[in-house]
């Protein structure tokens, strides 16, 4: 009987040990596909030497960290790594078969390479690894980069660390919006106007008051079907989406974006603005269906989303 009983053990530990090598990352760390994070909130300062597209990179990486309650050390860590490996740029090379942000390597388990160029999944496999790794946080930056890196150049990191806490710095109040299938919150902020009369006349989309420099997102997949100045918005970009859908962000303080420009719901396209006839700093938004505007309150909540706080 006892031999029995030994060996039923012994095949299950054999049983757990095959699911876990089949499971591979995902089964050792958990869901590694969660790419519902669209960074906003993260009001735009410049960093000497980076440009938009990378601190837009850099607030990505620390609202996945925020999402996944990693701790503000982690954040410089990841930033310190993605500096190293790609100079915060969402590069489709690299050595070997490398690529994306933390130059991650599809035949090392990964990720597709579809996914390791969405900088939320490539974040998110960059943080569970670190999470599992004993100890990291009593570990130099230097170390704990290299025990999830593993690169050739282990002593690299280091001279990243000052530049990376203050890139966290400003990028410190990124967070992940809500996203439901295709459509994510365009910014944060206060809902300051609806859509509907105002004024003696009619108010084709809604005001989210917010500061300046604020981020804004593009509100699904799409083309940019016009990027530039605009008759009282001052400065406008507008997506067509694949069902048709026209989405218009309005008053913005730049773009990022140009027209004919394919897009993806939660990319970086433009800052909170006050241009053109405003009466202070917001995002108009905006969105057409079968060339007619409707209530954007309305079409989020039809889509699970609460788009006004």
């Amino acid at each position: 009987m006892k031999i029995t009983i030994i060996a039923a053990v012994a095949f299950l530990l054999l049983v757990v040990l095959v699911a876990a090598v089949v499971g591979g990352i995902a089964g050792l760390f958990g869901d590694s596909n969660r790419t519902d994070c669209a960074a906003v909130g993260s009001t735009t300062t410049d960093v000497a030497g980076y440009d938009p597209d990378q601190m837009a990179n850099a607030a990505t990486i620390v609202a996945v960290g925020k999402q996944m309650n990693v701790p503000t050390r982690g954040w410089v860590i990841a930033i310190a790594t993605a500096m190293q490996e790609s100079g915060l740029r969402n590069l489709d090379y690299g050595d070997r078969d490398s690529l994306g942000l933390f130059q991650q390597r599809p035949s090392q388990g990964w990720g597709t390479p579809a996914q390791i160029m969405t900088p939320t999944y490539s974040a998110t496999q960059f943080y569970q690894h670190l999470l599992a790794v004993p100890g990291w946080q009593a570990m130099s930056l230097t170390n704990a980069a290299q025990t999830v890196q593993r690169s050739g150049f282990p002593d690299a990191y280091a001279r990243h660390e000052l530049a990376a806490r203050i890139i966290v710095a400003a990028v410190h109040n990124a967070t992940c919006s809500a996203t439901t299938g295709e459509w994510t919150v365009p910014t944060t902020g206060h809902c300051s106007s609806g859509f509907g009369p105002r004024d003696g006349g009619f108010h084709h989309g809604l005001d989210i008051a917010a500061p300046v420099g604020t981020t804004i997102v593009a509100a699904g997949d799409g083309q940019v079907i016009d990027a530039g100045p605009a008759t009282g918005y001052g400065l406008w970009i507008r997506i067509q989406h694949p069902d048709g859908t026209i989405t218009t962000y309005g008053h913005n303080n730049r773009n990022f974006v140009h027209k004919g420009q394919w897009v993806v719901a939660g990319q970086h396209i433009a800052e909170v603005g006050n241009r053109g006839q405003s009466t202070g700093p917001h995002l108009h938004f905006q969105i057409e269906v079968n060339s007619q505007a409707i209530d954007p309150v309305n079409f989020y909540h039809q889509n699970g989303i609460e788009l006004c706080r």
